[in-house]
């Protein structure tokens, strides 16, 4: 092992260089999940991990592969002394120690060979922390480096000695897992013990621990053979339980290459596999028989439902899937793990989200409740858990509350693989929710775009007008929405909150709530009244508007109507719709959509005091000129250019003026005067003049 003691440093061993001086060059491409895992195992010290994660492959980086063990060496950048090892500490003990990581004291004691009493008087006592009669190694970055230093040798020889140490302190399993990574060669005999505790790891949702127990037993198994298919095929099965889809698919291969007998379940998986990572079903092979392709691209279709934006949004290969599938749907468990979250969504998406969060709440996994579930993928699995969280974030988005979605999102990407169900939909749903709450999109959704391993369409003309938006650019927005809709107005995935306060018209959702379609369709006709009837069409939208529960989408319709009104002159009505938009935001944790209306109030003179909620009671109204009020009423509906044209027409300006003040033409002018008219429905500049000039007499 590298020497890691004070004040000395051996050579580095071939194929590992050399501890360096300069600091490791963050990485983004990275998963939420693993990046926090790797800060755990860091002990949280940012330098090392950055390091470990730098060294990473990319796939293991966006979470497609088990991480190494070890993990990368980290190198010496604090100093000689950040990493050093005790001068008197023995080096076969630290890597001991390290393997451990923890345990009980009589371990600990065993390894340092002295007794309870002398222990803090030991080289060791230093290198752990003691609590309970238990101890813990106590720098986990130094941890990753000692076992990154040992040599193959070294590692063999300490995992004999624990196994020894475990199985006298009666920890019959620790002392297996060390038995059978200490030997030299193959021991069939260690196997169907380290299948059966995979086994049990799988039950219980670690699907790391029976990776670990069945990777260690294909070693183990003779080559070529079924039990050595058979330890593939649940090492495999744990990987995909985990989301390491790359290393299953290999798995599941190999089972196809080696054993007949074990070939209908790997093919099964494999499917399911390929479609988490390409997005469509595999192309047939002749190894294995039609229906076990069918139950896998059942159980694939199965994760993605009901959505018909699925697996990437890719519909001909999603017919494909279905076709694929026809005939062995009931093969499927509805009343498993993963029927319920499916029936909880299609509850939600029908018009009841409550309900579906409350069937989620209520079907909490049980590990004895599915002894054999579908393809081995128990409700406790990291990937079925992060199917549930999102589509848990999902229902309360359907419900209006954005603030709770945003935090069951954020709380459940630092700890499984959300970016793989339901065809990636977690990293638009994050951009959305983080646009709706921070205004701006943060690493987090970056994060998580990395790590969707199908390709997407892209959503980003539409959040790109979203965050124009919430900042009051409308004009930007509106080029946004335009050039979203010159590529044919593609439907928004999964009912993710979108943008129709601006742009065209009749830009419908492929899947949206009864609510979210009412609440749309009551903006359409904000935006559409006409000025002989637009008290009429503003009032019966209020009026239908009073059923919608989702705070959040009424909420947008109550921001429309109040700025619809004060552009029209309207401004007490205005103010009251804005007011309770105001406070329908802040109900629904949307707080840069909150952000939005309260510009809007203190463009129109409103000030607000500052209370416990955040919210308070308008102040004085300052004075504001009529023209200030009308510019930042007209932006959601004029682009930038035609507000200027319309504001210096309602000064009085002639359009050879207004051509000379802009440096445009005067046909120019004209044109954009005839939009304006337009869309404020006016029919001369005089009327113009005068709407303009009314915008904040009203109150």
């Amino acid at each position: 092992m590298r020497d890691l003691r004070a004040g000395h440093r051996a050579p580095a061993r071939q194929g590992h260089e050399d501890a360096s001086p300069t600091l490791p060059v963050d990485v983004h491409d990275i998963a939420p999940h693993v990046r926090a895992a790797i800060d755990r195992a860091c002990g949280g010290d940012a330098v090392a991990s950055a390091a470990v994660r730098a060294a990473l492959t990319p796939e293991a980086r966006r979470g497609w592969r088990a991480p190494p063990d070890p993990l990368p060496a980290i190198p010496a950048t604090g100093g000689p002394e950040r990493r050093a090892l005790p001068r008197d500490a023995d080096p076969e003990q630290v890597l001991a120690l390290a393997l451990c990581e923890a345990g009980p004291v009589q371990v600990l004691c065993a390894i340092a060979g002295c007794g309870p009493d002398r222990i803090p008087g030991s080289p060791l006592t230093g290198l752990v922390r003691l609590h309970g009669g238990r101890f813990r190694f106590a720098d986990a970055a130094l941890r990753v480096q000692v076992l990154a230093a040992a040599s193959t040798q070294e590692r063999l020889r300490a995992h004999r000695l624990l196994a020894q140490l475990l199985q006298g302190a009666d920890r019959g399993e620790a002392a297996l897992w060390h038995r059978a990574r200490g030997a030299v060669a193959g021991d069939p005999a260690l196997v169907e013990p380290l299948l059966a505790l995979a086994r049990i790891a799988l039950r219980e949702g670690d699907a790391e621990r029976a990776w670990s127990r069945a990777t260690e037993a294909a070693e183990h198994a003779p080559s070529g053979t079924a039990t050595h298919a058979g330890a593939l095929l649940l090492s495999g099965r744990a990987a995909l339980a985990a989301g390491w889809i790359a290393d299953a698919a290999e798995r599941f291969e190999q089972v196809l290459r080696i054993d007949r007998g074990h070939r209908a379940e790997a093919a099964q998986a494999l499917v399911l596999t390929h479609a988490l990572r390409h997005g469509t079903a595999p192309a047939p092979d002749p190894r294995v028989s039609v229906e076990a392709i069918g139950r896998g691209t059942a159980f694939a279709v199965r994760l993605s439902a009901p959505f018909g934006a699925a697996l990437g949004g890719r519909r001909p290969d999603r017919r494909r899937l279905e076709a694929g599938a026809a005939g062995v749907r009931g093969a499927i468990d509805e009343g498993g793990a993963v029927g319920r979250v499916t029936d909880a969504l299609r509850t939600g998406i029908d018009g009841d989200p409550d309900a579906g969060i409350r069937a989620l709440a209520d079907a909490d996994p049980d590990p004895t409740a599915d002894a054999a579930p579908p393809l081995g993928l128990h409700a406790r699995a990291p990937l079925l858990r992060a199917r549930r969280a999102v589509a848990e974030a999902l229902l309360h988005v359907w419900a209006g509350r954005i603030g709770i979605a945003h935090r069951i999102l954020s709380a459940a990407a630092v700890d499984l693989p959300v970016a793989l169900p339901f065809g990636g939909v977690a990293a638009p749903l994050c951009r959305r929710l983080e646009l709706a709450v921070d205004g701006r999109i943060g690493p987090l959704s970056h994060e998580l775009t990395a790590a969707v391993p199908c390709m997407q369409d892209s959503d980003g003309f539409v959040d790109r007008a979203i965050a124009a938006y919430l900042r009051g650019r409308t004009d930007e927005a509106a080029v946004h929405m335009a050039l979203w809709s010159d590529r044919g107005r593609p439907p928004e995935r999964f009912g993710l909150p979108g943008l129709d306060e601006i742009g065209p018209l009749g830009a419908s959702a492929a899947l949206e709530t009864p609510e979210a379609a009412l609440a749309r369709t009551l903006r359409e006709r904000i935006r559409s009244a006409r000025e002989s009837s637009w008290r009429t069409v503003l009032e019966a939208v209020a009026a239908e508007s009073r059923g919608i529960r989702s705070a959040f989408e009424r909420g947008r319709v109550e921001a429309l109507l109040g700025s619809a009104a004060v552009t029209r002159g309207d401004r007490g009505r205005g103010v009251r719709h804005l007011r309770a938009a105001l406070s329908l935001f802040e109900e629904s944790g949307a707080l840069a959509w909150r952000g939005m209306v309260c510009q809007r109030l203190r463009a129109l003179g409103e000030r607000r005091r500052a209370s416990a909620a955040g919210v308070g009671a308008p102040e004085e109204q300052a004075a504001t000129s009529s023209l200030d009020v009308c510019r930042a009423m007209w932006e959601p509906i004029l682009t930038a250019r035609e507000l200027d044209v319309a504001l210096l027409m309602a000064e009085g300006r002639t359009n050879k003026e207004i051509a000379l003040a802009l440096h445009v033409s005067v046909r120019t002018v004209e044109v954009h005067g005839g939009r304006v008219f337009a869309k404020v429905d006016v029919r001369t500049r005089h009327e113009l003049t005068v709407l303009a000039h009314r915008t904040d007499q009203h109150l």
